[in-house]
């Protein structure tokens, strides 16, 4: 195995969403997150909310893989979804008013210096 597949990946997705469009970008992100589910190379996935003030919350979706062998296939996957569905996520998420900010992260190892006694 390559050292590329033995990194893990985690994809992080910070979304700022109007209260008034919660329910439908929660149902995207939903669908979203069952096609991902299925996918082989996925680890875990996570999705959070917080409350950002009156109006807006703040939605964060965490998803863990195996390495970066595994992203392009997945992407694939969610694509031909949305296609088959008919769903144009920019310019959903445009007419929704989202903003978004999306990151593909390493984990990090501490080593044991570093650490607290």
């Amino acid at each position: 195995m390559s050292e590329m597949q033995k990194v893990r990946v985690v994809r992080v997705n910070r979304f700022s969403v109007p209260a008034d469009a919660r329910r439908e970008f929660m149902q995207l992100i939903e669908r979203t997150h069952e096609v991902i589910r299925m996918q082989p190379g996925v680890i875990d996935d996570m999705i959070l909310e917080q409350q950002a003030g009156a109006g807006a919350i703040n939605l964060m979706t965490v998803i863990r893989f195996e390495g970066e062998h595994v992203l392009q296939p997945i992407i694939a996957a969610v694509a031909r979804s949305d296609e088959a569905a008919g769903i144009d996520r920019q310019t959903l998420t445009r007419r929704l008013g989202v903003e978004a900010s999306v990151g593909f992260f390493t984990p990090v190892e501490l080593q044991a210096e570093l650490l607290p006694a």
